[in-house]
């Protein structure tokens, strides 16, 4: 990246940095050269005075934070940060080499194994700012700088506190022929629409110009709204990668993550999976000279024409996740639904308002364990992702998901949140590696999701450490340490501000959500893995009656005394509620294997799923209240 000599009004120095030259200059601000005590080459993002006022400040500060966290992978690393007479700035590592948007403009398209490498390491660096809690929000090919071991992405996870300072009302800031059809419908934006943006730069770098066309503004938001792109000459599973990135569904496109590794094409341990591409993206080992051809760009000129475009939100503001519909499960099916490649039917019916939303296929470990989702308003199953368990939330407006093993951060477990009102999809992260959470519960309210923190798998321990309550419309995680617990899954209390877990001893205790024990009940029996809800026998929660193995007991949730007993036949085990006057239960045969509705006297009244025992011992169904 070539540097112009300082102007008039620019600092000599901006902290323990001498300013050697200027870089560039945008609506935020002016990025700088400069040069540390050692000799180091910087490159220091001065913000515009006017921009640091208010709540501006507070904002800049939490973004400075996520993005120190984004792991130095085809990325320029954040060095420092301050303030400068009052001004605030960040220092990050300087990228000798082009930007792909110059390259693009001056010797025309990238094809073969150049563009691969830069799909590669693009992809790399999205995959660890999206690790660290950041989106980019304005990916475009003037921020790829290709350098002598390969291209890095800047400005990263720093747009978006800047643009929030800049916006009044409902004002948005970006580039829009690299912009996702949900930021035009001024729906916040997440990590979606910045593989939205990544697809639209490969079609850009492979064929001079974004796939919607960078002319008329109008007709550009047009395109990407309704429009089919023009992939060009792109082929292969590069160009398929690229047409799922362009999906005008926030939910259908790849994670970062699940594109690096369609990209890599086999498998990669996950402690390896960013160094992997890293190196892969890589250049072969000697200077590239850049020649000079004269050809149209028009994603460059796009560039220079529509970067900082302001774009006034005329849409409403996305209305909050619904609440599940209620009532009682009917007691016929009307309908059948076979699950593909299984021997497993779901038996339905139109007014059940408690249904199968999504199921984890177990049976190939070598297949990655696939998963699918069901739409609610078509009623497929569509594919969600490998190693990974979704679970829908009541009424539908989340599907959260915690990958298998450590895929998408070696240091952190992350929770994918897919947000179905919003068009958005989120990473939370939540406990520190090598622990990790199962047993997810959703509060009956849809609101929050409970998980149950275990420890490193392999060292002989079952106990619980504690657990997990997952906000997915405020994106947090709040990690509550309780260890030596019984190996027993957490359960949400009865009126969901309150937990229920077992202690090594018995006893099943009634926690807040801090962790603190406000009451508990002893000789009550093994804790069940269902959350406390009202039924006939009041609000109460379910154990195994303490010797009677296959009767399910139910206690009061407030005093801990016993409300009803249900007599199961054996072979049968309760896996929750479906109504205050019905259980789900799963009933296991040699060969068939039944999921079943059972009345309050533990007979089953209908069946909801059969399929061969082999078949439903490794296929996860998930029941989710509509």
């Amino acid at each position: 990246m070539a540097a112009a000599p300082p102007r008039p009004g620019d600092p000599a120095a901006v902290g323990g940095y001498t300013i050697t030259g200027r870089l560039g200059q945008g609506g935020q601000g002016v990025v700088l050269l400069g040069e540390g005590p050692d000799g180091e080459r910087v490159a220091i993002k001065l913000i515009q005075a006017g921009l640091a006022d208010g709540d501006a400040r507070g904002a800049w500060a939490a973004e400075i934070g996520l993005a120190r966290r984004v792991k130095a992978f085809c990325t320029a690393q954040v060095l420092d940060t301050g303030e400068s007479d009052g001004v605030p700035y960040i220092v990050s590592e300087f990228v000798d080499g082009p930007s792909l948007a110059q390259v693009i403009k001056e010797r025309g398209p990238l094809g073969g194994a150049e563009l691969r490498r830069v799909a590669i390491g693009t992809l790399t660096a999205l995959a660890a700012i999206h690790q660290a809690g950041v989106v980019h929000q304005d990916f475009k090919p003037g921020n790829v700088l290709l350098s002598r071991d390969g291209p890095r992405v800047i400005d990263f996870g720093i747009s978006r506190a800047l643009d929030a300072a800049e916006r009044t009302g409902e004002d948005l800031l970006g580039t829009p022929p690299f912009m996702a059809p949900e930021q035009f419908a001024g729906l916040p934006s997440g990590p979606p629409a910045d593989l939205f943006a990544w697809g639209s730069t490969i079609v850009c770098a492979a064929t001079g110009r974004p796939p919607f066309g960078a002319g008329d503004l109008p007709a550009v938001i047009s395109g990407i709204l309704h429009a089919e792109p023009d992939l060009g000459a792109l082929d292969g599973e590069l160009r398929e990668l690229v047409a799922r990135c362009l999906a005008k569904d926030p939910a259908a496109r790849p994670t970062a993550t699940q594109a690096l590794l369609t990209l890599l094409g086999h498998p990669v341990p996950e402690v390896r999976l960013l160094a992997k591409g890293q190196e892969s993206a890589a250049p072969p080992a000697r200077r590239r000279r850049w020649p000079v051809v004269l050809a149209a760009a028009a994603c460059a000129v796009a560039l220079a024409v529509t970067a900082g475009v302001l774009l006034t939100r005329t849409g409403p503001a996305p209305p909050a996740a619904p609440a599940p519909r209620g009532g009682r499960m009917p007691l016929t099916s009307t309908s059948e639904v076979r699950i593909p490649g299984t021997g497993i039917t779901l038996h339905e019916n139109p007014a059940d308002p408690v249904s199968v939303s999504s199921y984890v296929d177990g049976r190939d470990k070598t297949s990655g364990t696939p998963s699918y989702v069901r739409d609610p308003r078509t009623r497929r199953f569509a594919y969600h992702g490998g190693f990974q368990y979704p679970v829908t939330s009541p009424g539908g407006g989340y599907v959260a998901s915690v990958s298998v093993g450590a895929l998408t951060d070696p240091t952190f477990e992350t929770i994918r949140i897919v947000d179905r009102v919003r068009g958005q999809e989120v990473q939370i992260r939540s406990v520190a590696r090598p622990a990790y959470t199962a047993s997810p519960a959703w509060r009956g309210d849809g609101r929050l999701l409970l998980l149950t923190i275990y420890p490193q798998p392999g060292t002989g321990r079952k106990e619980t450490d504690g657990f997990v309550v997952v906000d997915p419309a405020a994106r947090t995680a709040s990690v509550v340490s309780l260890p030596g617990g019984h190996d027993s899954a957490y359960q949400w209390g009865a009126d969901g501000s309150t937990v229920l877990h077992q202690g090594a001893g018995g006893t099943v205790a009634v926690h807040d959500l801090k962790g603190r024990v406000l009451r508990s009940f002893r000789g009550v029996g093994q804790l069940l893995a269902m959350n406390a809800a009202r039924s006939w026998a009041g609000t109460v929660f379910g154990t195994t009656c303490p010797g009677l193995s296959v009767s399910l007991c139910l206690w009061d949730a407030a005093s801990g005394a016993r409300r009803a007993s249900v007599p199961l036949p054996e072979r049968v085990v309760v896996r929750g509620w479906l109504d205050d006057l019905h259980l789900l239960a799963v009933r296991s045969g040699p060969r068939t294997t039944e999921v079943i509705m059972l009345d309050r006297r533990g007979a089953a009244v209908r069946t909801l799923a059969e399929g061969p025992t082999a078949d439903l011992g490794d296929v996860t169904l998930w029941f989710t209240a509509n």
